[in-house]
């Protein structure tokens, strides 16, 4: 039974849980302290490779705001990572203490952890200071790897404050006013300085050195303004300014000091008007332990309406705004809230009556879509007072690329309302997507206003209509928050901020009584945007049109949904663009990762634009190595050499989709060099896995695969030899020997052809291996792991088509499983935090092995989990509370739209890599094509060309099918797989030629041998 004293907690091994990642092995023992008290000691071997080793005990404790967390530590071993963390109740938030490089004391060495050594790492709390504890975890985690030991003894947890006395002072008082009021929370209202104190201070000794982050000042509410500097010092002699203000206002101030330590504390005011306090609260390190920290501490303080929403650390989703031709994007949160750049600041709308502020807090809102899915989002606030509609657009092409925000407001009341449109240093990206400048603040250091623009640090946002009052405010005024929700503009139309949270308000008279105002800010993406014209979101909606226009669909109302989540998938693709370069989100992944891209790529071919693949691989070529090695992922930075082994077989197949899709030769032709680089460096890699010690025993379980690779996320802690890699690896072998093929390389066919024949029964082989040295009942991820992972091997059963390849029994009792726990975690029968809606292309995989009722499962599923659902759109990660402030990777997740895009139109036509076989509506469901005028569509792009194809069942007892002769028919053939009522088959198959033709025998298909083809299919019962 584990201990319930952290005293103890040490005492007794058995109370601890070793989890090792990989090959890696652990081992706990007790091991005496010099003062004879029981320690515990972690034994470790990496086994030559890398990973982790973690120890965890659950074990529940309150924490302090401010504490020292103190161990004995001792121990040998090479200089790995060193990792103490705590976890919650919930298990799902850990805050780390991090030593990288760490070289374990040789003898026992006492270790004390700060709450400030303890900052946030992961999990749906989105930040913040831990207060109560469920687990501890001590980690091992390798550098050089290797073996060692680790020990621990003594540990303690002390409150450092409950020492201090503290004791105040100041320069003057008036009666009744002392300094000792500040900290007593007197009913006398605070201290005061007399009259004529020409010099006022006030000071405070706390008896100690204190830890602190930060203070928020209550000040007494006759005084308008206040100029003051406070000062720090250690031994009340020699002091430091540690804040400065010159136009403070409001009853309370917030000030950040991160990291701070002193024992004394001044402030000095420049006038005995302002000298002043009714209360000052110190607070702990996690108060702005970073500056998007100070923010959430801020903001609870404050009215809700003050801050948008995900500084009360509620999830907020947004949406790209942005073009065709992608390079830069705004974003619209579910608030009405716009980003107008990357790491931009953002626009925020205010509704002012005569007696209050209307926020996003105080309205009904709702989020649109066009019902096609063209990328026009837009948001309704609805209010006693007003309705508010706030629609977002980019326009302009080239250097002459704006984002434009229409503000339309409809005044439901007998009186004059304002419309006002704050410029705030916030992005709409939360603060836990922070990467670099992504996410939280966006510093505003200066702002001028006038009537018609504000100046923005260097950026302009510009009105179409002269507003009637504006006004910029410094954070120190808390901001124009501190004016406009007193219904008053800020005095100045000048500010200087120097921490960087200046803020500014623009704001319209509205008349009274169902008048409706509209008024268009603009702001430039480079300088030579033009002024909005009163057609500019017609022709964007026009633009979007074009772009969107095949493939045409023409479904039931049942399947629009989903057709529309196709084009706004595909839409979000293109606008998530850096020009060629394909990234899978428009902030915290702005980076172009070749798996990602090619999938993403392959499918932009089937919404009509192969040439979005086409200039990826074109740009992305420039970046591969002399050797033939294809790098990972390439951003802005340059080119990231981490080790995923994927990336080879992704570009070679990725340029052979292309010649698929739009059979531009000459464009393979200018890219044959690469090719063959790629090939052969494929076949090098391979090749440090063919030597005489992979045929031993003990590794031949690793023969002629990949050699290990991070190319998994999970696998970023641990590089394994990852089934993925080698499916992608064996493709891409195929993809070089077909484009060899095509461009007249005979001899360079021949070799790679067999080269991936031979990998792929190097791969079988090593499968086959891990199912039974490790009793498995599914395919596993990799071979150190043996990971149950249904979603990376859906990959290789859907896109890459090896389900007739892979062990059937596995295979099918994966895909069971994985429906199984799908089922009971989403009926709420089995705990869970998140997931990945990666898990979309497992609805490729449930079409490829002809489970067609569970691929629509799933598909109704996701669709219905859109986030939000009228944005059609996924996170990478999708939390159980839609709401809890947890990392989402970003949204949409544009590799996942592609998934999307390409499972749904498998579900229409299955192309079978392996086969070369075409099959038609083998993941259609029977409401589709039963109901109104069945399932359309035309221009569906497949590497056999333009696909016309038309289904519909006008009863229970028929089906007509339409197939256009602009299809070439598939080497491996082509056939149509309907669905059909259960327990029905196809009795007969006539074209209206009077043709028969071809029913296979299970009576679930029919073959085309010839096209166009017209043809109606009778059914009925199934002979037994």
């Amino acid at each position: 039974m584990a201990s319930s004293s952290l005293a103890d907690c040490f005492n007794d091994p058995a109370t601890w849980r070793v989890i090792p990642s990989g090959l890696a092995v652990g081992t706990l023992t007790s091991v005496k302290a010099p003062d004879g008290k029981i320690g515990l000691q972690l034994d470790y071997d990496f086994r030559g490779g890398a990973g982790f080793i973690v120890a965890r005990k659950e074990i529940e404790f309150n924490l302090t705001e401010i504490f020292d967390l103190i161990l004995s530590i001792r121990g040998e071993g090479p200089q790995n990572h060193f990792e103490f963390k705590l976890i919650d109740p919930s298990g799902s938030n850990a805050w780390r203490y991090l030593r990288e490089c760490f070289q374990m004391p040789a003898d026992w060495t006492q270790l004390k952890i700060h709450e400030r050594d303890l900052p946030f790492a992961w999990g749906p709390a989105g930040g913040g200071a831990p207060s109560v504890v469920g687990a501890i975890e001590l980690v091992i985690v390798a550098g050089p790897g290797g073996k060692g030991s680790v020990s621990f003894s003594n540990i303690s947890l002390e409150d450092p404050t409950l020492h201090l006395t503290r004791s105040a002072a100041a320069s003057s008082q008036i009666p009744n006013h002392p300094p000792n009021a500040v900290l007593e929370l007197s009913p006398s209202g605070g201290w005061q300085a007399a009259p004529n104190d020409p010099a006022p201070w006030w000071s405070v000794d706390f008896g100690g050195i204190l830890r602190f982050g930060g203070l928020v000042i209550d000040w007494p509410s006759s005084v308008a303004s206040r100029a003051y500097d406070l000062e720090q010092s250690a031994d009340g002699t020699a002091w430091t300014t540690l804040h400065r203000a010159t136009h403070a206002s409001g009853s309370r101030s917030h000030i950040p000091t991160p990291g701070a330590e002193a024992r004394f504390l001044k402030f000095k005011f420049a006038s005995n008007e302002c000298a002043g306090i009714r209360s000052i609260t110190m607070r702990p390190d996690a108060f702005s332990s970073t500056p998007d920290e100070f923010i959430h501490s801020v903001a609870t303080d404050f009215p809700r309406s003050w801050f948008p929403r995900y500084w009360h650390r509620e999830q907020s989703y947004w949406t790209p705004i942005g073009s065709p031709e992608g390079t830069r994007r705004g974003l619209l949160n579910e608030e009405g809230m716009v980003e107008v750049d990357e790491a931009g600041f953002s626009l925020e709308p205010f509704i002012l009556t005569k007696s209050a502020m209307i926020s996003w807090a105080d309205a009904k809102i709702t989020r649109h879509l066009p019902a096609d899915g063209a990328p026009f989002p837009f948001i309704t606030w609805e209010t006693d007072h007003a309705a508010l509609t706030i629609q977002p657009w980019v326009d302009g092409t080239g250097n002459s690329l704006a984002l434009r925000v229409n503000y339309r407001i409809e005044n439901r009341t007998p009186d004059a309302l304002r419309l006002a449109v704050a410029v705030r240093p916030f992005q709409v990206n939360p603060p836990w997507q922070k990467f670099g400048k992504l996410g939280g603040i966006s510093p505003i250091h200066s702002i001028t206003c006038t009537a018609d623009e504000m100046r923005v640090d260097q950026r302009y946002v510009s009105s179409n209509h002269p507003a009637d009052a504006w006004g910029a405010a410094a954070f120190e005024e808390n901001g124009v928050m501190g004016f406009i929700a007193l219904g008053q503009m800020p005095p100045r139309d000048r500010i200087t901020d120097p921490a960087g949270l200046a803020s500014a308000v623009m704001a319209w008279s509205v008349p009274p009584s169902s008048d409706v105002f509209e008024v268009t800010l603009t702001v430039p993406f480079f300088d030579d945007a033009e002024k909005p014209s009163p057609n500019s979101l017609a022709n964007a909606a026009a633009h979007w049109q074009a772009t969107l226009a095949l493939p045409d669909w023409r479904v039931p109302a049942i399947a629009r949904d989903a057709i529309a989540s196709f084009r706004s998938a595909a839409s979000h693709i293109l606008i998530n663009r850096d020009g060629p370069a394909i990234q899978p989100g428009p902030r915290r992944y702005t980076r172009s990762w070749i798996r990602d891209s090619v999938i993403m790529g392959a499918a932009m071919a089937k919404a009509g634009q192969p040439h979005v693949l086409r200039d990826f691989l074109t740009w992305y070529t420039e970046f591969q190595r002399d050797d033939g090695f294809v790098p990972c992922v390439v951003d802005r930075t340059g080119v990231d050499w981490l080790v995923e082994h994927d990336s080879h077989g992704q570009f070679l197949w990725g340029i052979c989709e292309n010649l698929r899709n739009d059979g531009d030769i000459d464009f393979a032709s200018s890219l044959w060099k690469s090719v063959r680089s790629a090939a052969t460096y494929l076949n090098h890699l391979r090749a440090q896995r063919m030597t005489p010690s992979y045929r031993e025993p003990a590794r031949s379980a690793c023969y002629g695969l990949l050699p290990e690779s991070a190319s998994h996320e999970g696998y970023l802690a641990h590089p394994v030899h990852s089934y993925w890699d080698d499916f992608w690896g064996v493709r891409g072998l195929e993809a070089a020997a077909e484009l060899a093929d095509a461009l007249d390389h005979q001899e360079d066919a021949q070799l790679w052809r067999t080269n991936a024949q031979d990998f792929l029964q190097d791969v079988l082989k090593s499968i086959r291996h891990v199912i039974a040295d490790r009793k498995l009942n599914y395919i596993p991820g990799s071979m150190e792991w043996a990971d149950f992972d249904p979603t990376a091997t859906a990959n290789a059963i859907g896109q890459l088509d090896f389900a007739d390849d892979l062990p059937a029994g596995p295979l099918y009792q994966m895909l069971d499983t994985y429906l199984t726990n799908f089922r009971r975690k989403h009926r709420d029968e089995i705990p869970w935090f998140k997931y990945t809606a990666y898990e979309i292309r497992i609805i490729g995989a449930f079409v490829r092995v002809g489970m067609r009722d569970e691929a629509h499962e799933l598909l109704d599923f996701f669709l219905s989990d859109r986030r939000p659902i009228e944005w059609n759109q996924w996170p990478e990660i999708s939390w159980r509370d839609p709401h809890a402030p947890g990392h989402l990777g970003d949204v949409p997740h544009t590799w996942i739209a592609a998934e999307y895009m390409l499972a749904l139109t498998s579900m229409v036509a299955s192309e079978r890599e392996a086969s070369g076989e075409m099959v038609l509506a083998s993941g259609l469901p029977w409401a589709w094509i039963a109901e109104e005028n069945g399932f359309a569509v035309t221009g569906l792009l497949t590497r056999y060309g333009p696909l016309d194809f038309a289904i519909h069942a006008p009863d229970s007892n028929q089906i007509s099918i339409a197939i256009s002769e602009r299809i070439s028919l598939p080497h491996g053939g082509l056939s149509v797989a309907p669905p059909m009522p259960t327990g029905v088959q196809i009795l007969t198959a006539n074209a209206d030629d009077g043709k028969p033709l071809g029913i296979s025998a299970d009576g679930k298909s029919i073959s085309i041998k010839s096209l166009p083809v017209t043809a109606t299919l009778s059914l009925g019962l199934s002979t037994p």
